[in-house]
C-alpha cells in the first residue's frame, strides 16, 4: 500500500520546542479523556497552532474525522502535522501519506512497520512526546529559516 502513497517532498519547518508546547496544549484539550480515560484525541496543526481537534473511542476514527473535516474545508495539508494520543500504526502513516501530510506526532509509540514506512515516504515521525522528551523515529526536523 505504501507504493500507492505520496512520498513527501517538503518538511514542516518547526522547532522541537514548539512541538513539545503543542503536545502540552493538545493533551489538556480533551475534556472527555480527562473525564473517562477512554477516548483518543487527534488534531491537525500548522506551525501556528491547532486547526482541527476531534475525539473518538478509536484512534483511526479520530484521525478520519480530522481528515474528513480538512477535506470538507478544503485545507491544504502539505504543510500540516497530525498530533495524536494513540499508538502510530502503519495505517496511520499511510493515511497521512495519502493526503500529503509531512509530519505525525504522538505522545505514544509507533510500530516498527510505521517507522519503516515513514522513512520510505519521507514523513517526519515523532513519538513519546511527554514533558521535555521526545523520540524522532524518522526524518530530521529542520528549524525555520531566520
Amino acid at each position: 500500500d505504501s507504493f500507492k502513497s505520496i512520498k513527501i517532498e517538503d518538511r514542516v519547518k518547526i522547532e522541537l520546542e514548539k512541538i513539545k508546547s503543542f503536545m502540552r496544549t493538545f493533551s489538556k484539550k480533551s475534556d472527555l479523556f480527562l473525564l473517562t480515560g477512554g477516548v483518543h484525541s487527534c488534531a491537525l496543526y500548522d506551525i501556528n497552532g491547532i486547526l482541527i481537534f476531534e475525539e473518538d473511542i478509536g484512534r483511526h476514527n479520530a484521525l478520519d474525522k480530522i481528515l474528513g473535516k480538512a477535506l470538507e474545508d478544503k485545507v491544504d495539508l502539505s504543510d500540516k502535522m497530525i498530533l495524536t494520543s494513540g499508538r502510530i500504526s502503519s495505517e496511520i502513516i499511510l493515511k497521512a501519506a495519502k493526503r500529503g501530510i509531512p509530519m505525525v506526532v504522538s505522545r505514544s509509540a509507533p510500530t516498527s512497520l510505521a517507522i519503516d514506512i515513514a522513512k520510505e515516504l519521507n514523513i517526519a515521525l515523532i513519538g513519546f512526546v511527554r514533558g521535555e522528551k521526545l523520540n524522532i523515529y524518522s526524518g530530521s526536523i529542520p528549524s525555520p529559516k531566520s
